[in-house]
């Protein structure tokens, strides 16, 4: 039974195109419950808890808050990240903003594994995000950089996150076209340590979005990163 496990988490990474090959044991990543009906520019917090087989808390790690499309025909676009405590619980707000196409939100958590676990995914909660009188502009996905990857970058910079989550982010934005690149490699990008500068710079407010935007699409188009 364990040799099945093993090789079924292989099977998940090649899949997922994450170079992850040394997983040992399972992680199981719980989400608390979502509202079914959430209100436009109303605050949402995701909270939950990532833990061992066994129930021992990973802290440390970093957790994506997704929107499942997969009955759609595009990928899923992230919506918040965050970081394990030292209980392994995790918590990060965000602002309520309707989708695109008008459908429902399908929100669930993501980490991406390592050397000491492998990859988990929560429960997926369905729900709408209602329209208000407000003239709030702001869809998912959006053509511009969201808050998130701000947050992302920072992270990035100060160690709090891995070359290979910050690579996650990059590539689901190309994937949405916000940064426009001809090929996504389906591996982990090349991050040169000198990019956290960059990164930090667009975290500090020193360039602005549309730069390192550009800057992005600069390094992955000649194969830099």
């Amino acid at each position: 039974m364990e040799l099945r496990k093993i090789i079924l988490t292989s099977i998940i990474f090649l899949s997922l195109g994450i170079p992850i090959a040394y997983a040992t044991s399972y992680a199981t990543l719980h989400l608390d419950t979502v509202s079914g009906g959430l209100r436009e520019c109303s605050t949402v917090t995701f909270s939950g808890q990532l833990t061992s087989s066994n129930g021992t808390a990973i802290p440390h790690r970093t957790i994506f808050i997704e929107d499942d499309t997969s009955y759609l025909i595009r990928p899923n676009i992230i919506i918040a990240i965050t970081t394990t405590d030292s209980d392994g619980k995790f918590s990060v707000p965000w602002k309520a903003v309707p989708k695109d196409n008008g459908n429902p939100f399908h929100f669930y958590a993501k980490y991406l594994g390592g050397k000491s676990f492998g990859y988990a995914k929560s429960e997926n909660y369905e729900s709408f995000v209602k329209h208000t009188n407000q003239s709030s502009t702001d869809v998912v996905p959006s053509k511009t950089i969201p808050v998130w990857f701000k947050n992302a970058s920072k992270m990035w910079h100060d160690g709090q996150i891995r070359d290979i989550d910050y690579s996650w982010s990059i590539k689901n934005l190309v994937e949405h076209g916000i940064i426009k690149s001809d090929t996504v490699a389906d591996t982990e990008l090349k991050l040169p340590a000198w990019m956290k500068n960059n990164a930090n710079w667009f975290a500090e407010d020193e360039i602005s979005k549309e730069e390192y935007a550009n800057n992005l699409q600069y390094l992955l188009n000649n194969n830099i990163i």
